[in-house]
């Protein structure tokens, strides 16, 4: 109950999020922390993963998102937490209608939830993603973050992949 109240406060906090805006390049973050529990929600254009947002064309651009949706699947390998957190992933849930063979010519988006338990939440103090390395087309990522000491926002960037709270 506590997480649910977490994530509608993160929204009230930022209307600008209420309605993103589709831009290529960019994703957004919204990090939360309530009690045990530690979720990211990742929201962006496919193109910043796949270089195109419509449904795949050929061989080549069908196994581009086979590897893109692999990558996703793998929380620890997208998102680096400390170790002394005790954090173990659960099993993410990715939605996009490029899986779900319902994609068209149009602009398409991801969105991603990732969840964590962890066994010392307040060892958390942030969280570095290597995104920007497995998805190259990447530029920024708006990041909206809320847990125990409140609220924050950043930016993150190939060059600063780290967010701290």
């Amino acid at each position: 109950m506590r997480f649910a109240l977490s994530c509608i406060a993160l929204a009230l906090a930022s209307p600008a999020w209420a309605a993103p805006a589709h831009v290529h390049g960019e994703a957004r973050l919204e990090i939360a922390v309530d009690g045990n529990t530690l979720a990211i929600h990742l929201e962006t254009p496919l193109d910043g993963l796949l270089g195109f947002e419509r449904a795949p064309r050929s061989p080549a651009e069908r196994q581009a998102v086979t590897a893109m949706r692999t990558t996703l699947e793998q929380p620890d390998r997208l998102f680096r937490i400390v170790p002394e957190a005790g954090c173990e992933a659960q099993a993410p849930q990715l939605e996009s209608p490029i899986f779900e063979g319902s994609a068209g010519d149009g602009h398409l988006d991801l969105d991603a939830d990732y969840r964590w338990q962890c066994a010392r939440p307040s060892a958390l103090r942030g969280i570095d993603t290597t995104l920007f390395a497995e998805f190259p087309r990447l530029k920024r990522i708006e990041v909206e973050f809320v847990g125990p000491a409140g609220q924050r926002s950043g930016r993150l960037t190939p060059a600063r992949p780290r967010f701290a709270w």
